[in-house]
């Protein structure tokens, strides 16, 4: 789900409970601002999730040291 900051501020328990099932996508003037997603989301939901944005060979090591190294 997509909502606006105005939104998630002014229905904040309503999103929060429902982070709990699913994943709420924050946006600020039309651009991502935060995620929140559900805490019982295994590794491999999360690994899913990068699908389309690691190469199909990146390793898990790889995708930690190509974000270690943009900071």
């Amino acid at each position: 789900m997509k909502v606006s900051v105005a939104e998630f501020k002014s229905g904040i328990d309503h999103y929060l409970e429902l982070a709990g099932e699913e994943e709420i996508v924050i946006t600020k003037n039309g651009k991502y601002f935060a995620k929140i997603t559900p805490a019982s989301k295994s590794f491999a939901e999360y690994l899913t999730s990068l699908q389309g944005i690691l190469p199909g060979t990146a390793t898990l090591e790889e995708a930690h040291e190509e974000r270690i190294a943009k900071h």
